[in-house]
């Protein structure tokens, strides 16, 4: 009975949580910054393109920026969750609390998410350079 106790709450902790810790990304991200100022202050403007499904669209970034002085590019890469219409990836993105952060399987860079619920967790290329936000927050729009 012991046994079939403990296989039964394995079982139902398995059901519950793997699903919550296993979600597969929907789509690929990768932006590129254009032009920075020093530290973090200057225009933060750039481009990307996103993989949804087996196409690929781009669009115009605002809002992302990095400590290192005099940067002219930066690039990252990343996945994007819970992206169900390529429509969600415009709008206005916020740091995510890493502590609520369960659902990613990879490593772990700025993750972002928007209004309607899409996660970008984005890392840059470059290694050493962290990446972070301007106050204003990320701003993604104009898909094509």
């Amino acid at each position: 009975m012991r046994k079939f106790l403990s296989l039964t709450l394995a079982l139902v902790f398995l059901m519950t949580v793997a699903p919550v810790l296993a979600d597969a990304p929907s789509a690929t991200i990768s932006i590129e910054i254009k032009s920075v100022g020093a530290a973090v202050i200057g225009t933060t403007w750039g481009s990307g393109v996103v993989t949804f499904g087996d196409k690929t669209h781009t669009f115009q970034v605002r809002g992302l920026t990095t400590l290192k002085v005099g940067a002219q590019k930066i690039s990252c890469d990343g996945k994007v969750y819970n992206l169900k219409s390529l429509d969600d990836l415009v709008g206005r993105y916020k740091k995510m609390d890493k502590a609520g952060i369960t659902f990613i399987k990879d490593e772990i860079g700025l993750v972002v998410k928007n209004e309607k619920g899409v996660v970008l967790n984005l890392k840059t290329v470059e290694k050493g350079l962290e990446l972070d936000l301007v106050s204003e927050g990320l701003t993604v729009r104009k898909l094509k």
